[in-house]
């Protein structure tokens, strides 16, 4: 089982015994002299250091957390250079691994190109063969033979420009041929020079990022470091915070179970109250009701009303008695809060809070306070002033756990109802 896991356990263990002590009915009250009750303010004294122990040392340990996370977000961010220097070496590898690419199909193109001349040379060398050839089976193998052979003078000239004509034909074709494969050698050369130098910029470039991979290495193994200290931390921190809200919720019980022992039990009826909405202003709503709802993968039954409004976070927004009563726990032993810290879940997960018995067995549960303005036996009126809005105890945002408990004539103990049927939210 996780620790997040244990600890849910454990708060939903301890909020179950507070159900039972809270609203439970006591027999005939009794002095607060009374060794039980002495017993019990001593284990709330006990508590009380084990949580303000629990508390310091989660004081003390969130600097080391803040300390090591910062250390370990500077590291972070020197991998991040570091890896943005290796993308941009990878970024340079890339092109120059393109341009010898090109070159490199320059230079096949121009060998085939060059294979190409040399094959056309070839080629005209053996058309002019053939034509020689050709005169030679004809009986005309040379220039002096074709002049004596030639029945006219007119007929001497066309025969001696007919010869000209095509060695010099033939002659122009190899010429040129062998022009350009010299320029394509010199292409050639050139290219493979430029090829040459690409290569070692390449190779500067890789060694170069070789470097920086290598710094990388020794600073990941830096942020490792780091990272599993802060795990480390986290764990302690988790650890106390238990310990801090299992005391908290312990203490709440024992503080729970005296006041009913000293006064008596709470009141008894038919359920019935004409009560407002705690929250005395117009754009209040209901951010979660009653009933099932699901948190993340979780879920489970809500006991209350959450009832919030817009502006809520600045934690000036009062909250009223919902109708006249009697306080019967009222405690400030939560010191987070939302703004400054996170979610806990000191006094079983309602934080700073109050419950009032408001007669006839009606019993509302006013939860995760900024800071309870009430005392135990305290007589409220509807409407009174008992608290500011916050969010301490299992809270997320700013908002009012209201809950209700009816304690019904005849009944063995208080039972959760809808606090809809009792208030009207605008």
């Amino acid at each position: 089982m996780t620790m997040s896991k244990r600890i849910i356990c454990l708060i939903l263990a301890l909020i179950f015994c507070f159900a039972l002590a809270a609203p439970a009915f006591a027999a005939d009250p009794v002095a607060e002299d009374d060794p039980r009750i002495i017993e019990m303010k001593s284990k709330i004294e006990g508590l009380k250091r084990e949580a303000a122990e629990a508390k310091q040392k989660r004081q003390d340990l969130e600097g080391q957390i803040n300390e090591a996370r910062a250390s370990a977000m500077e590291v972070q961010s020197q991998v991040n250079a570091l890896q943005a220097e290796i993308n941009a070496y990878q970024a340079e590898i890339n092109a120059l691994n393109t341009q010898i690419g090109l070159i490199q199909q320059q230079l096949d193109e121009n060998e085939e190109a060059m294979e190409d001349q040399k094959l056309q040379i070839e080629a005209t060398r053996e058309l002019l063969g053939q034509r020689l050839r050709a005169m030679y089976m004809a009986g005309n193998v040379s220039t002096i033979e074709i002049v004596f052979e030639a029945d006219s003078f007119e007929n001497l000239l066309n025969r001696i420009e007919l010869v000209t004509r095509i060695t010099k034909h033939d002659q122009k074709i190899i010429t040129d041929l062998k022009n350009d494969i010299k320029e394509l050698e010199a292409l050639q050369v050139k290219l493979e020079e430029d090829r040459i130098e690409l290569q070692a910029s390449k190779d500067e470039v890789v060694a170069s990022q070789a470097e920086i991979k290598e710094a990388k290495k020794s600073v990941d193994a830096k942020l490792a470091v780091l990272e599993a200290y802060l795990a480390k931390l986290n764990r302690e921190d988790a650890q106390l915070k238990e310990i801090e809200a299992q005391a908290e919720a312990q203490k709440a019980a024992y503080a729970a179970t005296i006041y009913n022992m000293i006064h008596g039990s709470t009141s008894e009826g038919d359920g019935t109250a004409s009560l407002i909405c705690p929250v005395p202003y117009g754009s209040a709503y209901v951010s979660s009701p009653y009933g099932p709802r699901t948190l993340g993968s979780k879920t489970s039954f809500h006991y209350g009303l959450d009832i919030s409004m817009p502006g809520a976070m600045d934690m000036d927004k009062r909250i009223v008695a919902a109708g006249a009563g009697t306080v019967l726990i009222s405690s400030n032993g939560c010191s987070h809060n939302y703004k400054k810290y996170s979610s806990c879940g000191c006094n079983g997960g309602y934080g700073n809070y109050c419950v009032i018995d408001h007669g006839n067995g009606v019993i509302a549960f006013y939860a995760h306070l900024t800071t309870s303005y009430v005392s135990a036996g305290q007589v409220v009126n509807q409407g009174d002033t008992i608290g500011i809005m916050g969010c301490t105890g299992y809270s997320t945002g700013a908002h009012l756990h209201f809950e209700i408990r009816t304690n019904l004539s005849g009944a063995r103990s208080a039972t959760n109802v809808n606090p809809a049927n009792y208030i009207h939210v605008p």
